[in-house]
């Protein structure tokens, strides 16, 4: 069980690593959309992956805590804080999620509305 859980958390951080750096999906935006709305969104991806290899950090810790021989009850306590810190990690990045969704609801919004009115020559 302990490998499953590690290979979990090597998972989930490559993929907020990889969203971090390498992810240029937004960067590509910058042709449509202003620059202060694009590094907006680029500042909200990254934060975004800092979380996910956080999440994968405190995963470990907690999975590390039940994989204890002689459990206690300060070490259960940590368990449960461990996986309490992943929920509100989660509702970040959803909440994140969510902004970054928001703009592109407005980039569309915006790009259709600037098609149905053609400029006046």
């Amino acid at each position: 069980m302990h490998i499953i859980g590690a290979i979990l958390c090597l998972l989930v951080a490559a993929a907020g690593w990889y969203y971090m750096f390498y992810s240029r999906a937004a960067q590509k935006l910058s042709g449509i959309e202003s620059p202060q709305l694009n590094q907006r969104r680029i500042v909200l991806r990254r934060v975004n992956g800092c979380l996910m290899v956080a999440l994968a950090v405190v995963i470990y810790i907690g999975i590390g805590e039940l994989r204890r021989e002689n459990l206690q009850p300060t070490d259960l306590g940590l368990f449960a804080g461990m996986m309490f810190t992943g929920l509100a990690l989660m509702a970040g990045m959803l909440v994140l999620g969510l902004i970054d969704l928001r703009l592109t609801q407005n980039l569309r919004r915006r790009q259709r509305r600037d098609q149905d009115d053609p400029p006046i020559t």
